[in-house]
This record gives C-alpha cells, sequence and structure tokens, in this order.
C-alpha cells in the first residue's frame, strides 16, 4: 500500500510541474505581442515627456532660452543683461562636477577656483543638493554662499 500512495503522490507532483509550466507558456503566449511592442512604448513616451532634457545641467533661464533650453542671443557671454542661470545639483555629486557646471555658464574660471574658493569658506560638506536660480552677475563668493545656505527647489 506504501509503495501506490509513493507512486501517486509522484505522479501528482509531476502533474503539477507540468501544469505550472503549462499556464507559464499560455501567459507568455497570449502576452508577447505587449512584450514585444514595449520598447516601441517606452520610445513614444521618451518622445511625448522632451520637456526636461537639460535635467542636471547648467542653463540659463528666462526670455534668452529656447523651448528647449539653449543658450540664445544677449545670455552668451554677457553677464550685465543675461538672465539667471539654473543650475541642479544632484545629492552626493562631486565638488568638480559641480564646478564643472558652474565653469561651463562662466560663473568661475576654473575648477581649480571653484575648489579653492569652497576650501577658503570651508564649505565643501555643507553644499545643498537641489535645484538654484543663481544670478549672471553673481560673484564666485556669491555662489558659493547660495549653494551653500539656502536648499534647492
Amino acid at each position: 500500500m506504501g509503495k501506490v500512495k509513493d507512486i501517486l503522490y509522484d505522479i501528482s507532483d509531476i502533474l503539477t510541474a507540468f501544469i505550472i509550466v503549462g499556464v507559464a507558456g499560455l501567459v507568455i503566449w497570449f502576452s508577447i505581442g505587449n512584450i514585444m511592442e514595449y520598447p516601441s512604448i517606452v520610445s513614444a513616451a521618451t518622445e511625448q515627456n522632451k520637456e526636461n532634457t537639460n535635467f542636471g545641467l547648467a542653463v540659463p533661464v528666462g526670455d534668452s532660452t529656447t523651448s528647449q533650453g539653449a543658450v540664445t542671443g544677449s545670455a552668451v557671454g554677457n553677464k550685465a543683461t543675461a538672465d539667471p542661470y539654473s543650475i541642479y545639483i544632484n545629492y552626493g555629486e562631486s565638488t568638480t562636477a559641480i564646478a564643472e557646471k558652474f565653469v561651463g555658464v562662466g560663473l568661475f574660471d576654473s575648477v581649480d577656483q571653484f575648489n579653492t574658493l569652497l576650501a577658503q569658506m570651508n564649505a565643501a560638506s555643507k553644499i545643498k543638493s537641489g535645484n538654484f536660480i543663481i544670478p549672471a552677475n553673481a560673484t564666485p563668493e556669491e555662489v558659493i554662499t547660495k549653494i551653500t545656505t539656502t536648499s534647492g527647489q
């Protein structure tokens, strides 16, 4: 009697495994169309949401930028009349990466100038993360003060 019982249990285990594999196969069979369309759905969604293409970059804000955030006209090289810059600092970002953003828009002459001033002001560990609106005519000291004393938006 014990042998018959073991055989029935073994058969039911094998039958259960085949049923599970069969159901999984059917789910994949009926979903394969959706699975194959996924890349085109992601691509279409990316095309619709192109409003934040400059995330993490330093870009001028205001009337002198296009809808894509590109610099045009008077904002280039003219700090006196240029609009402020929107600079996003990611949490945990290195001071070199942050400095490169400021150098890129002309608020600092070099990465070394940024790092030296940061060390002089003892502010390297005080940099906040977030989006900072920095006036185009801000002095280097004002920039460091802004990013270390106020939280970004």
